[in-house]
């Protein structure tokens, strides 16, 4: 009773998950190799500097801003 509408299920699945993989993989463009992925991510040495300059500042004046008490809870 129930493994015909179970099959037609299973088979629509399927289909639905081919059909969304083949959509992505044929857009034409060469896939990118997983060592490029990476390195397009990573940051140069002056970005990398320029962030912990920022961090760094922001974190002073945290500090700054909890030494003259204005670092509690704000209330209405």
């Amino acid at each position: 009773m129930f493994l015909r509408p179970s099959y037609c299920i299973v088979v629509m699945l399927s289909a639905l998950w081919l059909g969304g993989c083949a959509d992505t993989v044929t857009d034409g463009r060469p896939l990118k190799r997983f060592t490029d992925l990476v390195r397009d991510s990573t940051l140069t040495e002056s970005e990398k500097k320029a962030a912990i300059n920022e961090l760094q500042k922001d974190k002073k004046r945290q500090q700054e801003q909890l030494d003259q008490g204005d670092g509690g809870p704000k209330t209405n």
